[in-house]
């Protein structure tokens, strides 16, 4: 029957302990994520070395980072050396909705989003015109080239 631990073999479970609550629990999870067709999954996507993975969708619209440089001009990278509600420079910029936070994806790639967002690893452009046209999108394509210097 089930051991306490199913991937230790050498060790001795306690008599009575032949199929505890916590393996039977494990042996759930395990099972209810290895079938897809969960109330409420996205459909599977098939990979092309076999492997089901859950297809993620971005419902988002989208804008390239060299198209917002071209109208809103080329940002400076503002570093925050204070708590953001103190700092009075990026409380006006922030109201002039010229500050956007570059935050990296699951893939690892690296994405903008209009507007402050405080994360850890986020980075913060501050532009010398308003972003407001971008603020409903995920602004994609960061090239570090095109920073101002």
């Amino acid at each position: 029957m089930f051991r306490q631990g199913l991937w230790i073999e050498d060790l001795r479970t306690p008599p009575g302990q032949e199929c505890s609550n916590g393996s039977l629990i494990l042996l759930a999870v395990v099972l209810w994520r290895t079938f897809p067709g969960r109330p409420g999954a996205a459909p599977p996507r098939r990979v092309s070395y076999g492997r089901v993975l859950p297809m993620k969708l971005l419902k988002v619209k989208t804008a390239r980072f060299s198209q917002v440089v071209e109208k809103s001009g080329k940002p400076e990278v503002y570093t925050l050396w204070q708590k953001p509600a103190a700092d009075r420079h990026f409380q006006s910029q922030l109201t002039n909705n010229r500050v956007m936070t570059i935050l990296k994806s699951d893939s690892g790639t690296d994405f903008g989003v209009v507007g402050f967002k405080e994360r850890k690893g986020a980075t913060y452009l501050a532009f010398p015109k308003s972003l407001k046209q971008f603020a409903d999108k995920r602004v994609v394509g960061i090239d570090w080239a095109l920073l101002s210097r």
